[in-house]
């Protein structure tokens, strides 16, 4: 099973757009066992996904005594987020999660994680467990300090987990209005700031229609109309990358 967390230390980047929508595309494949496990205690997620396969809570990762519900079943597979995920809070629900989490591994082949906006044992749990970190962020002021918070909280992952390397997919700039100049000056300096290294080699609009597929619980392609045609074929070229970075990563044993 290979792992992807969507995440970044902040709220209102487009993580559960990007998280739920690539769950949704990988899902696609005949055969394929893609599980979603929503980190997040919003649960933003877990509504938009509220139509898929129900395998139980996010929250029985962190519990020693729950059993797995997910029988990995073909297709998309959600593990939702609940009101106990506010109480993870200890360094021993981490080392519980990672000690639980890969018993899901002969069950699925993929496995999406989306996080919450701020550093907390919950998105060191989805870190640590990561084999690959995409992130999603929007071209404000604040974006170089989001970006070092990150770097920073995935160095402190890799020690979580004895050193083992995550691989950063890099920084995605999302809802970009290509037409606003500052957004488009905010970029430039992001990426002379972090390196081309560090940036995913492509960019999201912003465009009502996504925010209609998220009201409509469906992925935007299967939306109707001229806008939505548009913005598949904006993202379903950028998921397919996402996708073929993630699998061929290099596998690092635990």
């Amino acid at each position: 099973m290979r792992t992807i967390t969507v995440s970044l230390l902040k709220g209102g980047v487009g993580k559960t757009f990007l998280a739920t929508h690539l769950a949704w595309y990988l899902a696609e494949a005949a055969g394929r066992r893609v599980v979603f496990v929503d980190l997040d205690p919003q649960g933003s997620s877990s509504r938009r996904l509220a139509g898929e396969r129900p395998g139980g809570f996010a929250a029985d990762l962190f519990d020693p005594s729950a059993a797995f519900a997910a029988d990995g079943q073909t297709g998309l597979t959600l593990l939702a987020a609940d009101e106990r995920l506010q109480m993870i809070k200890a360094a021993q629900d981490v080392r519980d999660f990672l000690g639980r989490f890969p018993a899901l591994a002969p069950h699925f082949d993929l496995c999406v994680i989306d996080t919450g906006p701020k550093w907390d044992e919950l998105t060191l749990s989805a870190l640590a467990a990561a084999d690959a970190v995409i992130a999603p962020v929007q071209v404000a002021e604040d974006s170089v300090e989001c970006a070092k918070m990150l770097l920073t909280a995935l160095r402190k992952a890799e020690a979580a987990r004895a050193g083992r390397k995550i691989d950063f997919l890099g920084l995605l700039p999302s809802m970009v209005n290509p037409f606003d100049r500052r957004e488009m000056d905010n970029a430039v300096k992001l990426a002379h700031a972090v390196g081309e290294r560090l940036m995913f080699p492509a960019f999201i609009k912003a465009r009502p229609t996504y925010k209609h597929a998220a009201e409509n619980h469906r992925p935007v392609w299967m939306e109707g109309g001229s806008g939505a045609k548009a913005a598949a074929e904006e993202i379903r070229p950028i998921l397919a990358e996402i996708e073929r970075r993630l699998i061929s990563a290099p596998v690092v044993a635990a």
